[in-house]
């Protein structure tokens, strides 16, 4: 018996590419509850591109970006920890400055675009570094994804 593999791979063309995200699989992300689709990773500039899903009530950890992320909020709300009458509703584009830390909470999920020019570091109570996620780590875990996906199938 002859069984196809393949080998997912991120091969971006230097012009214009899309793709239908509604066929891709949600993935699980970094955080229990919280699930990613990997659009574009950008090993030069270390910029990567997700849509995320957050299930309600999912804990998020702390955190901290090395680099700016710029989002647009497509489903539900989600607010900080230090300022929750600041909430994010669908439509709302938000910019998080490099440095920025802060613990996101969602009662009701949420779904976003997100554009991160870095990566992202998980921190303690204490502000110590606990966990890293980076393009790398996107495309790893997207990748290994894939596969299992493709296995499954055969």
């Amino acid at each position: 018996m002859m069984t196809n593999t393949v080998t997912p791979t991120l091969a971006f063309p230097a012009t214009l590419s899309s793709m239908s995200t509604a066929s891709l699989p949600w993935v699980p992300w970094a955080m229990p509850g919280a699930y990613f689709k990997l659009l574009h990773a950008d090993p030069a500039s270390e910029r990567f591109s997700l849509l995320i899903r957050v299930e309600p009530n999912s804990p998020a950890p702390l955190h901290r970006h090395i680099g700016a992320v710029e989002g647009l909020v497509l489903e539900g709300r989600f607010h900080y920890d230090n300022d929750p009458t600041l909430e994010f509703t669908p439509g709302t584009y938000l910019y998080e400055p490099a440095g920025a830390i802060h613990r996101p909470i969602s009662a009701e999920g949420a779904v976003m675009f997100l554009v991160f020019h870095g990566a992202i570091e998980g921190l303690d109570d204490a502000h110590q570094v606990t966990g890293k996620i980076n393009w790398q780590w996107h495309v790893k875990t997207w990748e290994r994804a894939l596969q299992q996906a493709v296995q499954s199938t055969n």
